[in-house]
């Protein structure tokens, strides 16, 4: 058995709006291809402000795959308003999961911001923990 983490997908943006993500560590939105066979056992949110100015109150990630049950699988993040000094951290969130994963079924993620004014552009990575055979 072997576990690894791997960048899923990114976002700097700051849509009200479900928006697909940037694919891996890439800056092209897209899809995110499992590199083996096997199980999403965690996801992992960490979020960022790109300034001093970055206001977010919340995220919501949004991860669909065909193999999954359901298909669509919600995952938040709550911000910490404006992130004038001092900027305290956000504390990274995990969900445990346990969804099948297979390199030809890719995985889809979005992102929307809710807030109460518009968001001003946040740096969000989403990271996947895989468990396979070997």
């Amino acid at each position: 058995m072997a576990v690894f983490t791997r960048e899923m997908f990114n976002s700097q943006s700051e849509s009200t709006t479900l928006v697909d993500m940037n694919a891996g560590s890439t800056a092209t939105a897209g899809t995110y291809a499992p590199v083996k066979d096997g199980r999403l056992k965690k996801v992992t949110l960490m979020w960022a402000g790109e300034a001093a100015t970055s206001l977010i109150e919340n995220v919501r990630v949004e991860l669909e795959c065909t193999l999954w049950s359901p298909n669509r699988q919600h995952f938040g993040l709550v911000g910490a308003g404006i992130r004038t000094a001092p900027a305290f951290p956000v504390t990274t969130m995990e969900w445990l999961t346990d969804q099948p994963v297979k390199t030809d079924q890719p995985i889809t993620g979005q992102i929307i911001h809710a807030t109460a004014a518009t968001p001003i552009t946040s740096n969000l990575r989403v990271f996947g923990t895989f468990e396979t055979a070997g």
